[in-house]
This record gives C-alpha cells, sequence and structure tokens, in this order.
C-alpha cells in the first residue's frame, strides 16, 4: 500500500496511477502541465479519484 501524492490516502496498487503511467495515458498537454502532475516525482502515485477530479477540472478549465 502507498499513500496517494494529492490527498495521501493509503491506497493498494489496482486503485493507483503511478505517475509517467498517468502522463502517458492521457495525451493532453494541459493535463500533463498542470502542477500537481509537475510536481510529481519518478516515484509518486496518484490514486484513481484524484485523477478523475484532476481531469474534470483541466476539462472546464479548457471549456472557458
Amino acid at each position: 500500500m502507498t499513500n496517494c501524492f494529492v490527498c495521501g490516502k493509503k491506497k493498494e496498487d489496482h486503485e493507483v496511477w503511478w505517475n509517467k503511467i498517468a502522463i502517458c495515458i492521457t495525451y493532453d498537454s494541459e493535463f500533463q502541465n498542470n502542477e500537481i502532475i509537475s510536481n510529481m516525482s519518478d516515484k509518486s502515485m496518484m490514486c484513481h479519484a484524484c485523477i478523475k477530479t484532476m481531469e474534470k477540472k483541466v476539462g472546464e478549465k479548457n471549456k472557458l
């Protein structure tokens, strides 16, 4: 179990996105340039709920 980089909650391996996977899968430059993603280290991970929340915020920002 590891802690999410964003919310700090302990998560199982199947509930998380590791930095390089999260960035490679999205292919969205706005998402990749997000401050939180930029601050992640190679060993940081983010839980699925935080990734989905971040994607939603980036999508809403792009609509403006």
